[in-house]
């Protein structure tokens, strides 16, 4: 969808109830003129009455001399509904939790309220502004632009009879996606895994605005007839990040015999050096040891375990069916460009740190935090306005949390973040510390006292910084001999992992 498909709409209304009518009218008839379905639009108007009823009530104490905004934004192949106000603050973590199979508290209405909002979209973003207030943002996918249902909506074309002959590849080249690359790649996406993979990748138009946006990074094998064989991509979850995400990766049957992936790979660490990156990342599955063995082979190096990482029903279809347990995930690393850097790693996994930096030669050596006064702390901070943030990933029932400080005094974000996932039944939680913050091990520490432990590291990925990974279990039971690793210094670093939860829930 081009620019001139990304529509944004504004309204500002006083903050009082009587005009919530007004509000929904709004928000329906934007949804429809979007292209939702009346069961979809239906949903929308139930989420956006219980999120603009609670701040209406809650925030702007129902005062009509106070204003709140709704915009209403039309994405690719979704809808944003955008509530800002000026309000009393709010936080969503102190709501009790709500279980519709046994309600312990019939007058639990605010666990109610946010159960229904939660419920009728797809994703709802609570987020502090600081002096300009705060915003509530709900996310609809239109379903009829998925895969799936575009796929309904074509003509069936006749199966090919079993002794026809299939034309051969006689050649094949890699080149740059163009939008027109977008509807196969879903195609292979949902033929390979179904709808367990990151719900993105299932809607063509969203595949076309995040090349656009440089957020993947997409390159594509075509044969003679410029037919899509294979596809892979460098994911950025943030703007400007020096490192990024590989995969994306799908070969499609008639070219899995070419070497295809293997081009494929090598282009893309080329291009990745190019363009200046410090490193790749690559989380490679646990329940067979092909895709570890391909990273390992080009010099990828074996930096933590992600425990209970992607869902249970991933099928991966001609190597080992459904996984028999939700699976874990071996973080590995690329690394292109290494420049010198201090890090404060915690005592007890000093040892452990080290060792993984010198499997890829990455330089670094121990600061003193002693040495760093907090004049020279705060310049040392790669976002001096951002202090912590987390995210729930749906699909794969994980979230991710970002300390960017090491202040001891994050420790209650971190106990209200924690207490707020496992209420919603987050099976992992993810937590994310600077390396190079000299607080860092006295956060470690405290955290660890919460239940996190040592997960890994990842180099640069903290927005260039040096990061530690420690990761915490919610009643999520992990088989260790059920996973599958490939180089020994993995099969090290699954013991130290294991150890490290054993001792932390001592």
């Amino acid at each position: 969808m081009n620019d001139t498909n990304s529509i944004k709409l504004e309204l500002t209304l006083p903050g009082n109830l009587e005009y919530l009518k007004i509000a929904l009218t709004y928000i329906v008839s934007c949804a429809e003129i979007f292209g939702f379905s009346k069961p979809e639009t239906a949903q929308i108007q139930l989420a956006a009455e219980e999120a603009i009823a609670g701040i209406v009530t809650k925030s702007l104490n129902n005062d009509p001399k106070q204003t709140y905004t709704i915009n209403c934004l039309r994405m690719p192949t979704r809808m944003e509904v955008v509530i800002r106000d000026k309000g009393m603050p709010f936080s969503p973590d102190e709501i009790p939790d709500y279980n519709p199979a046994a309600p312990t508290d019939p007058d639990n209405t605010d666990g109610l309220s946010m159960f229904l909002l939660r419920s009728s979209v797809d994703e709802v973003h609570f987020r502090n502004l600081g002096r300009d207030g705060k915003e509530t943002v709900l996310v609809k996918n239109i379903k009829s632009r998925r895969i799936d249902n575009i796929i309904k909506k074509q003509p069936q074309i006749e199966a090919t009879p079993a002794d026809a002959t299939v034309p051969s590849i006689t050649k094949w080249h890699l080149r740059s996606f163009l939008p027109g690359d977008a509807l196969e790649i879903s195609r292979c996406a949902f033929q390979a895994y179904g709808y367990s993979y990151e719900s993105y990748i299932y809607y063509p138009e969203r595949i076309i605005e995040m090349n656009r946006k440089d957020e993947l990074r997409s390159v594509v094998a075509v044969d003679q007839d410029d037919n899509l064989l294979a596809h892979i991509a460098l994911k950025f979850y943030h703007p400007n990040d020096p490192i990024a995400e590989i995969g994306v990766a799908f070969v499609k049957p008639q070219g899995r015999r070419l070497n295809i992936f293997s081009k494929l790979c090598a282009d893309t660490y080329g291009e990745a050096a190019e363009q200046g990156l410090q490193g790749i990342y690559g989380r490679a599955v646990t329940s067979h040891p092909l895709s570890q063995k391909k990273l390992f082979d080009d010099d990828f190096i074996n930096c933590g375990v992600l425990l209970g990482l992607f869902p249970n029903d991933i099928e991966f279809k001609e190597l080992t069916g459904k996984t028999i347990q939700k699976e874990s995930s071996l973080l590995m690393f690329l690394p292109l460009n290494s420049p010198v850097k201090t890090i404060y790693p915690p005592a007890g996994h000093k040892a452990i740190i080290h060792e993984i930096f010198s499997h890829g030669t990455i330089a670094v050596v121990n600061g003193d935090p002693t040495q760093v006064n907090s004049a020279t702390e705060s310049e040392l901070l790669p976002f001096p306005k951002l202090k912590f943030s987390y995210s729930r990933m749906e699909v794969f029932n994980t979230a991710d949390l970002f300390c960017y400080v090491s202040d001891i005094t994050l420790i209650d974000d971190i106990i209200r973040a924690k207490k707020s996932l496992c209420l919603e039944r987050t099976d992992m939680l993810y937590l994310f510390l600077d390396l190079e913050n000299p607080g860092c091990p006295e956060l470690a520490q405290a955290c660890e006292k919460l239940g996190f432990f040592f997960a890994g590291v990842l180099p640069y990925g903290l927005h260039g910084r040096h990061t530690l990974i420690l990761q915490y279990l919610n009643n999520l039971a992990i088989d260790y001999d059920k996973i599958k690793l490939h180089a020994p210094f993995a099969h090290k670093l699954l013991g130290y992992v294991k150890e490290s939860e054993e001792r932390n829930s001592a």
